[in-house]
């Protein structure tokens, strides 16, 4: 009866304070990497699977208070975080983000770091951390706030140094780590043409079924309009062919969005790679044992460009015979 009373109370007290719904006409930050589908389907009333569960959203939304607090306990310099926070939104981008706070770099004045704050389940893989969603969020956060500084004078002339994911255990708030995530200034442009299919798009079945395409665990786990969606089973095909631009616009969308999710995988991957060589640096050492692993850094001969050897001190060699087969390149932009 209590468990039912404590939900019917969570309800309540999210009425007093509802999403703004200026929300709805933006790509936003948070859920700029999850299936566009879906995202879609939450703009255009479509019926869901079942009651929503957002158990895992009001665990996050005390965690981050329970940071920011402590923070400013601490007399960490932290802006626009907490009660304080702000929403920025580019209008012609369509493009929105609250950021979790800018924390103001106490050694360097000239530097601030974009902050965002979550919490994982005790038996997350840390290994998969940072997500790449919520490095494209704390990113494109970072990335409206410099476009848009003008509006917020507390910056003065600091420059973002990058930003930092912090990950609070949810059963244990004593256990946090955090990454340092590159500024990606250019991101907002990157994203322009998945906003810009979002709110174009007149039906869903123009967007590709992107749960789906990378395994169907967002389906199974944070989407409730499976049933509208078709994904049990369901071909990706929209009934009009492609002379009729359904599945190829459907296809090409799902290859771009790939494409961007691919680039900002790489982006986190090699700012892990930079720091990890910075940190055996520090220590003076080229390996490492790190848990129940190691990191090893060496150093190879660069390779031969032998085609150019041969264009530049045999020039008139024929080079044709030794010709591979043709290579077929697709360009999608």
């Amino acid at each position: 009866m209590l468990g039912e009373l404590i939900l019917r109370g969570a309800d309540a007290v999210e009425a007093r304070d509802p999403i703004n719904p200026e929300r709805e006409g933006y790509l936003n930050a948070s859920e700029a990497m999850s299936c566009i589908r879906k995202q879609w389907y939450a703009r255009n009333g479509a019926p869901l699977d079942g009651p929503e569960n957002w158990g895992f959203a009001r665990r996050g939304k005390h965690g981050e208070i329970y940071i920011v607090d402590r923070l400013r306990a601490a007399n960490v310099p932290l802006l626009f975080a907490g009660n304080e926070q702000v929403g920025i939104a580019d209008d012609d981008l369509m493009i929105r983000a609250t950021p979790d706070g800018v924390l103001l770099d106490m050694e360097d004045e000239t530097k601030m770091w974009g902050v965002e704050f979550k919490t994982i389940d005790p038996r997350t893989n840390r290994g998969n951390l940072p997500r790449v969603d919520h490095v494209t969020q704390l990113q494109i956060g970072m990335a409206l706030f410099e476009k848009f500084r003008d509006e917020f004078p507390e910056l003065g002339d600091r420059q973002f140094a990058g930003g930092i994911v912090v990950y609070m255990n949810a059963s244990d708030f004593n256990d946090i780590v955090e990454h340092k995530v590159r500024h990606a200034p250019g991101i907002l442009d990157k994203l322009k043409g998945r906003a810009s299919r979002l709110f174009k798009a007149q039906s869903a079945d123009r967007l590709a079924r992107e749960g789906k395409t990378a395994g169907g665990r967002e389906c199974q786990s944070r989407c409730r309009f499976n049933g509208v969606c078709g994904v049990d089973g369901a071909a990706t095909s929209t009934g009009q062919g492609i002379a009729g631009g359904g599945d190829l616009s459907a296809l090409r969308s799902g290859y771009l969005d790939a494409k961007q999710a691919e680039e900002n995988a790489k982006a986190a991957r090699a700012q892990a790679g930079e720091l990890i060589k910075a940190a055996l640096q520090q220590e003076g050492v080229t390996d490492m044992d790190v848990d129940d692993g190691s990191v090893k850094l060496s150093t190879r001969a660069g390779s031969v460009a032998y085609a150019k050897v041969v264009k530049d001190h045999l020039p008139d060699v024929d080079l044709e015979p030794y010709r591979g087969v043709p290579v077929e390149t697709l360009t999608v932009k």
